[in-house]
């Protein structure tokens, strides 16, 4: 397994999930989207004898999982959970975590803002809600990089691990050929994260 990558492991959180189900520290089985049942049932009736249409992925391009090759991981890099996919994978990382705590986790894309803010209400994501404080804001990020704009001013918010947070204002001017060009200057820097607030 993992071959592909040389010491990585292609899977999916909710394999992992379902594999770490089983074992001591587990935080429960995985955290599926309202409609995967419907998906997965669907996919397996176009299948036919094969068993399988692949409507979640193809489910054959993963690696299995076996204790003393692959598992325990030492790292799990995870790609924009939640954001992009279901917010259950917010959920079903935490669990993964509660259940293999030595292995690190990085998290790529992961729309942090979004789930720390308050974007989605509890009332209606009780569960992600639960994960906030005892999980997610826990987690340091170690690049950051976004963009804002306020009444035709645009720039960004930057920061690399563990320099300060800067605040780059963009600027743009006609270039010499008729394309525009576009510069960036550094009007702020920060210790703690500012708010979007504060930076425009």
């Amino acid at each position: 397994a993992g071959q592909r990558y040389q010491e990585a492991t292609f899977t999916t959180i909710q394999a992992v999930t379902n594999y770490l189900a089983t074992g001591e520290n587990s935080g429960g089985g995985y955290d599926a989207p309202w409609g995967e049942n419907l998906m997965s049932g669907l996919s397996k009736i176009m299948g036919g004898k094969d068993g399988d249409a692949g409507l979640l992925g193809d489910q054959a391009s993963l690696d299995p999982l076996v204790e003393g090759e692959n598992s325990p991981a030492r790292l799990w890099l995870v790609i924009q959970p939640g954001n992009g996919g279901p917010v259950e994978d917010w959920v079903n990382c935490e669990k993964m975590a509660l259940s293999s705590p030595d292995t690190t986790m990085v998290v790529i894309n992961g729309a942090l803002d979004k789930v720390r803010g308050g974007f989605y209400p509890a009332v209606f994501f009780p569960k992600l809600a639960a994960t906030v404080d005892r999980f997610w804001k826990k987690f340091e990020p170690a690049f950051y990089l976004k963009p804002f704009s306020d009444k035709g001013v645009y720039g960004w918010l930057y920061r690399v691990y563990p320099e300060p947070w800067q605040v780059h204002l963009e600027i743009v001017k006609p270039g010499k050929d008729g394309n525009a060009e576009v510069e960036y200057m550094l009007v702020d820097t920060m210790d703690e994260k500012p708010s979007y607030d504060k930076v425009v």
